[in-house]
């Protein structure tokens, strides 16, 4: 099995390196590209052939509307949210915007890199101390409208992360 390609996008310098480093310490993983915006991240990513992009919630062009573009582009890349800011309204809008994961910066702990190998294998994982309220939180609008759908493109049905979470 060839390693999963992945792309790292944070702003704040120490993080987006230690994210690498953990990542290249792990055989299932190579990190191809790194940057601290989201500008081109779309861009980035395809061209690198990426199929997991760890991505900074709070960066500039990062976040939902980062997400959207890229599962827009290519909706088999899988995007895990990582961010210090983890409201429940923050991770909701990032799995509606097609965000497989999404994990507490702070709590990343010693299964990081095994998280992520587990999103891009299918696993939804949202590690927030409040995870149960996210999950209400989706479960007050159809799948359809939370990003649920056929590769969690908006207005598709066809089966997505929050297929049988109960409302």
């Amino acid at each position: 099995m060839s390693a999963i390609r992945a792309v790292v996008a944070d702003d704040d310098d120490l993080m987006r390196r230690a994210i690498v480093d953990a990542l290249n310490a792990h055989d299932a993983i190579t990190v191809v590209g790194d940057v601290a915006t989201g500008s081109g991240l779309p861009d980035l990513v395809a061209g690198a052939r990426a199929q997991l992009v760890v991505l900074d919630v709070r960066m500039p062009f990062g976040g939902a509307d980062a997400a959207r573009a890229l599962r827009e582009r290519d909706p088999s890349t899988v995007v895990v949210a990582v961010s210090a800011d983890n409201d429940v309204s923050t991770v909701a809008a990032m799995v509606r915007a097609g965000a497989t994961g999404f994990l507490a910066k702070g709590h990343l702990g010693t299964t990081f890199a095994e998280d992520l190998v587990r999103c891009t294998q299918g696993q939804v994982m949202i590690a927030v101390p409040h995870a149960v309220q996210v999950l209400r939180a989706l479960g007050d609008r159809p799948v359809e409208e939370a990003g649920g759908g056929a590769g969690g493109a908006p207005g598709s049905s066809a089966g997505g992360p929050l297929d049988g979470v109960p409302p």
